[in-house]
């Protein structure tokens, strides 16, 4: 399956877009490949694009003022990764997106893209739905997810959530996604494979 394919079969999954509305936005897409470790979006730069997830992996990562590195999200294929404050804001990005693996994405032309949405009730229903789902309803969790559990317990609920990333994420990146240390990382790790809970 190609690229665009995909994009369309995710889009159609939300809300089912017909032909004329599909084309129009496979006009503003193009398509990059990008090397692990490169970067997608790198912070300070100002966006002109969102992107969609053909094959790889990414993660959206922010550093504070000490350099200290922060794993928001990792975004896997079928996901649309993207700096969505700034290219709302025209501000530079506050986060990046840097490929953890040899990654193909569709770039998606903001702008362009916004001129559609506001004109088009088929992808004003997909916005709605799609905003529903990843930015109000998976932002909640995340947040409960951040306050409620302790450091084993965010562990463990990655790991019921999203098992195949326990093994592709580096355990630095997976650390600093869960708020602690490579090192008390490991130990959690060491300690619920000791107790028999984890293999």
């Amino acid at each position: 399956m190609d690229a665009l394919t995909r994009l369309k079969q995710a889009v159609d999954a939300y809300y089912p877009l017909s032909q004329e509305t599909w084309s129009a936005i496979a006009a503003i897409t193009s398509i990059k490949l990008l090397k692990k470790d490169e970067w997608l979006y790198q912070e300070g730069e100002y966006l002109t694009t969102f992107a969609f997830l053909h094959q790889g992996l990414v993660r959206l990562v922010n550093t504070n003022a000490a350099g200290q590195e922060y794993n928001k999200r990792f975004f896997v294929a079928g996901e649309f990764p993207g700096v969505m404050h700034a290219l709302h804001r025209a501000e530079p990005a506050n986060q990046g997106i840097q490929a953890l693996e040899p990654t193909e994405v569709v770039l998606i032309n903001f702008k362009q893209f916004r001129a559609l949405l506001m004109d088009n009730p088929e992808l004003m229903r997909f916005q709605i739905l799609y905003l529903e789902k990843n930015w109000l309803l998976e932002k909640d969790k995340r947040e409960l997810y951040m306050v409620q559990l302790d450091a084993t317990e965010r562990y463990l609920s990655f790991l019921k959530e999203q098992p195949e990333l326990a093994e592709r994420v580096p355990q630095y990146h997976l650390a600093s996604h869960l708020g602690i240390t490579p090192t008390q990382l490991s130990r959690i790790r060491k300690s619920l494979k000791n107790s028999g809970s984890f293999t």
